[in-house]
């Protein structure tokens, strides 16, 4: 997946189709940015490893990409569901909408290095390329300083809502929306 964006100027690595073999070093990507009071959250994090596996499966309607170094480490994921949550459908604006999903940089190469939006970059390729119109994605409180940030400065997202109370009595999530 190639992008002539100046952010795929600064990323020097490769971006390519989760492998099973890549998902110990995504799983503690997942550990540090799912974190309560410095106390990671398992549960969570074990439902972002199932997603993954998810996406291995055959004829999956969810899709990883990952982000690796030239010396092959694997630094980031996220993905695409061609289906969105129940609570997104309210803010779609065509009739064939998909979801970003399990949006993670390791630290060290978070803000300004590109992987990112390398990342968001293939799978805008894949949902127009599987016929989809639009893109939503939700991010709660926890990544209010790292990824709303990131979002908001994407060409063509909006934010179009927040969704009260999604992840727990005061944890609201912000929705994004792009249309193609």
């Amino acid at each position: 997946m190639e992008t002539r964006s100046k952010e795929r100027e600064k990323f020097d690595g490769i971006v390519r189709p989760l492998q099973e073999v890549d998902i110990p070093a995504l799983r503690k990507i997942s550990e540090y940015w799912l974190k309560d009071k410095g106390v990671v959250a398992y549960l969570e994090v074990d439902g972002d490893e199932r997603t993954l596996r998810a996406c291995l499966e055959e004829g999956a309607t969810k899709h990883m990409f990952v982000a690796e170094t030239k010396s092959g480490r694997v630094i980031g994921m996220m993905g695409l569901s061609e289906k969105l949550k129940e609570a997104l459908m309210k803010y779609a604006k065509t009739d064939n909408p998909c979801e970003l999903i399990v949006a993670y940089v390791d630290p060290n190469y978070q803000g300004g290095h590109g992987v990112g939006t390398v990342l968001i970059n293939a799978n805008q390729e894949l949902a127009r390329s599987l016929g989809k119109k639009e893109i939503l994605l939700e991010s709660g409180p926890r990544h209010e300083l790292t990824g709303y940030p990131f979002y908001d400065k994407q060409p063509g997202f909006s934010r179009v809502g927040k969704i009260k109370d999604f992840y727990g009595e005061g944890l609201d999530t912000v929705v994004w929306q792009k249309t193609f």
